[in-house]
């Protein structure tokens, strides 16, 4: 009797046991099915060539791919570019104004301009490192404005862009790329 209650006291009863395997062998199981049911959705189970497309749509900057059943297996397959608004635009404002005789008359021009871009800062950096052969290159350009030139429909906007062109050659002949898109007139002032 004495041997009896030593050992049921000091171990543990094959029902015990039973129940802390199972409890084990599930969190086991859990722990594996919660494992692939991650990976299934994160897609690291997916195949290289599905990784792939998923790569070059995240690099082409929002595009969808076209599921197999809309395109054949012998055309490439293409990417469709949503538009997106998630570019900000920035702008750089010159400190000193613009001031230029218009051509063959005695009327002055004062105008003050900013720059407008959708792409990152460095252009806007580029612009200001450049800021004295830019503003030399749009008062050159604006000297060769008549009063004629002034009264037309229009004349802003045709400027404007022709001020871009000029902004972007600047900038391509010093850095190797404009990207300025437009230019807009905040103050315009004739004399």
């Amino acid at each position: 009797m004495a041997d009896e209650n030593v050992a049921n006291n000091t171990g543990i009863d094959k029902k015990t046991w039973a129940i802390i395997a199972a409890a084990c062998l599930g969190s086991i199981l859990l722990m594996t099915g919660l494992l692939t049911a991650i990976l299934f959705l994160t897609g690291a189970l997916d195949s290289n060539e599905q990784i792939i497309q998923r790569l070059d749509a995240i690099e082409g900057g929002g595009a969808e791919i076209r599921s197999d059943s809309e395109t054949s297996g012998d055309e490439p397959q293409l990417l469709e570019v949503q538009e997106s608004n998630r570019l900000d635009t920035l702008y750089y404002q010159f400190a000193q104004v613009f001031i230029v005789n218009v051509s063959n008359s005695r009327k002055v021009m004062q105008l003050n301009l900013t720059l407008s871009t959708h792409y990152d800062q460095v252009v806007i950096d580029n612009v200001m490192k450049h800021e004295l052969a830019v503003r030399s290159a749009i008062l050159e350009h604006l000297s060769f404005v008549t009063e004629d030139d002034t009264l037309e429909v229009g004349f802003r906007q045709r400027v404007g862009e022709e001020l871009a062109l000029v902004v972007n050659s600047e900038l391509e002949q010093n850095e190797g790329f404009g990207g300025i898109e437009r230019i807009l007139f905040t103050e315009f002032l004739m004399q």
